[in-house]
C-alpha cells in the first residue's frame, strides 16, 4: 500500500495543492484525521519550501469534551512550535436563532472561521482533513438527496483557498499512520451518534453495503466522483462559453440560452447566479424556475436564495433587485432640489443647446406653480417634445424599452404630467420655442 506521506505529496502535485513559500493553516479539530494531516506536512514542508500554522474552534457542542479537545491542540501546536489560533463560538445558540441544523450551522461557521484566522495569520492556503471515506459519506448523502452531477462528484481538491491533500487516502490507513508515529488524538463522541444523516450513512448504510455487496464500495464510488468531474468539467466549460456569447448590456441574451440543450442550459443559468452572489442555498426548483423564465414576458421575476432574477425585454437579469427610495419632495425654481440619490440644480440662463438629455432647456413662464420632483405613480402621463401625443408614461418606458428596475428615477412634474425624465428628456409643454422670454436650466446629477 502506498504510504500516506507519498499520497499526500502526490495530490500535491497532482493538483498544485500547495507552492513554494506559502503558509498554510490547518483546521485542527484534534481528531486523528487533522493531527495526522499536520504531522505529514511538517514532515515534507522542509523540502517543499511551505510554513504550517493551524487552527481550532470549539463548537460549543460537547461541554467538557470539547475544552479538553481545545487543550489538546493548544498543547500539540506548542510542542511542535506550530502557530495556533483558538476560538469559541455557541453553534447550538446561533443553529437555533438562524433556522439551520445543528450540522449546517457548525459547518459554515467553521469554514468563516478559518477564513479569519486566515487572514490573522498570514496564510495562502487552508487544509481541512477530509479523506476518501468522507468522500464517499458526501457523495451518498448527495445520491440520496437527489443530486445532479455536481453533488455526485464529491468533494473538490481545491475549492478557492481550501486544499484536501488527505483525499485519497482512507480512514484506516490514517489511524495506521497515527499509530506507526506514536500520536495521540482526540476521539468525537459526536461521531457515533445516529442524529446526523451522516453519522448514519457512516454507521450503517456503507458498512453494510461493503459487508453484503461490494467490499471495495469506498473505493468505487470515489472513482466514480472523480470520472464524473472530468465530465462536469467539460460540459462546464461548454456553459460558460455559451454564457459569455450570452452576455448583453443588461444580463444574458433569453434566446440564445434558451436554444441551449438542457445539459448546457442548466449550467449556464447555475453559474450566472453563483456569479450574481448566490453561493449556497440554490437548488434544482430554482434553476428550473429561472429556466422557466427564458420564454416569459418582460417583468416576470423570481426572488431565489440571496438574488432575484428578472426579465427585461430580450435579456434576463440577476442581481439584487434594490427597490428605488420613493422619492417626493417640492421643486426648487432656483438652486438645488436635493433627494436620496441625487439633485436637480435649477437657474436662469440665456439660452443654451442640449447636450445630453440629463440636462433640461425649459421655458421659464410655461412651468405652473406647485412642481414637484418625484418617482412615477400610475396615472401618470408624458409627452416627449416633438412626439404626436400624450400617453401614459408606463408605455412611454415600455416602447422605450426600459429596464423594469431603472423606471423609479426622480422625475420633475407638473401633477399627472411629467416635465422632464432624467435620460430621456423634456415635455412638449415646457420646450423653449421663438417666444420665449426666460429660460430655465436643469441638470440632474447623480451622486455616487
Amino acid at each position: 500500500m502506498e504510504k500516506l506521506e507519498s499520497k499526500v505529496k502526490n495530490a500535491i502535485d497532482k493538483y498544485g495543492l500547495i507552492n513554494k513559500n506559502e503558509r498554510v493553516l490547518v483546521g485542527l479539530s484534534g481528531g486523528a484525521d487533522s493531527v495526522a494531516l499536520l504531522h505529514v506536512l511538517l514532515k515534507i514542508a522542509p523540502e517543499r519550501g511551505f510554513e504550517l500554522c493551524a487552527a481550532h474552534l470549539n463548537h460549543g457542542i460537547r461541554g467538557a469534551e470539547a475544552y479538553h479537545d481545545q487543550r489538546f491542540a493548544e498543547e500539540l501546536c506548542g510542542r511542535l512550535g506550530v502557530p495556533l489560533v483558538c476560538e469559541g463560538l455557541d453553534i447550538p445558540g446561533i443553529a437555533r436563532a438562524e433556522g439551520k441544523t445543528l450540522e449546517q450551522a457548525a459547518r459554515e461557521k467553521r469554514y468563516e472561521f478559518f477564513h479569519r484566522a486566515a487572514k490573522e495569520l498570514g496564510a495562502d492556503k487552508i487544509a481541512v482533513a477530509h479523506h476518501m471515506d468522507d468522500q464517499a459519506e458526501s457523495i451518498m448523502l448527495h445520491l440520496i438527496r437527489g443530486s445532479g452531477l455536481k453533488g455526485l462528484m464529491g468533494m473538490e481538491p481545491a475549492y478557492g483557498n481550501i486544499i484536501r491533500p488527505l483525499l485519497w487516502a482512507r480512514r484506516r490507513e490514517i489511524e495506521e499512520y497515527a499509530a506507526d508515529n506514536g500520536l495521540s488524538y482526540c476521539n468525537d463522541s459526536t461521531n457515533l451518534e445516529r442524529d446526523a444523516s451522516r453519522n448514519r450513512i457512516r454507521l450503517d448504510l456503507i458498512p453494510y453495503i461493503q459487508d453484503n455487496l461490494n467490499p471495495c464500495f469506498v473505493e468505487g464510488l470515489c472513482s466514480m466522483g472523480e470520472l464524473l468531474r472530468q465530465d462536469e468539467e467539460y460540459l462546464d466549460g461548454l456553459a460558460r462559453n455559451a454564457l459569455r456569447d450570452a452576455k448583453t448590456e443588461e444580463g444574458y441574451d433569453r434566446a440564445k440560452l434558451a436554444a441551449l440543450p438542457l445539459p448546457l442550459k442548466s449550467r449556464a443559468i447555475r453559474i450566472a447566479v453563483f456569479e450574481a452572489g448566490a453561493t449556497a442555498d440554490v437548488e434544482r426548483c430554482h434553476i428550473e424556475r429561472i429556466m422557466d423564465m427564458l420564454t416569459a414576458k418582460t417583468g416576470a421575476h423570481a426572488d431565489i436564495p440571496h438574488i432575484s432574477a428578472w426579465v427585461s425585454y430580450g435579456s434576463i437579469c440577476f442581481g439584487i433587485r434594490q427597490n428605488a427610495n420613493e422619492v417626493d419632495v417640492p421643486f426648487n425654481i432656483e438652486g438645488k432640489t436635493r433627494f436620496a440619490g441625487g439633485f436637480f440644480f435649477a437657474e436662469a440662463v440665456e439660452g443654451g443647446i442640449i447636450k445630453n438629455n440629463t440636462v433640461a432647456y425649459i421655458d421659464r413662464d410655461k412651468l405652473p406653480a406647485g412642481l414637484r420632483v418625484r418617482t412615477r405613480r400610475d396615472g401618470d402621463r408624458f409627452q416627449l417634445i416633438g412626439s404626436g401625443g400624450r400617453k401614459k408614461l408606463k408605455d412611454f418606458f415600455i416602447d422605450r424599452k426600459v429596464p423594469r428596475d431603472q423606471r423609479n428615477m426622480p422625475i420633475l412634474f407638473s401633477g399627472s404630467d411629467a416635465l422632464f425624465i432624467p435620460g430621456y428628456g423634456i415635455s412638449d409643454k415646457v420646450k423653449v420655442d421663438e417666444n420665449t422670454k426666460r429660460v430655465l436650466r436643469v441638470t440632474y446629477v447623480a451622486e455616487q
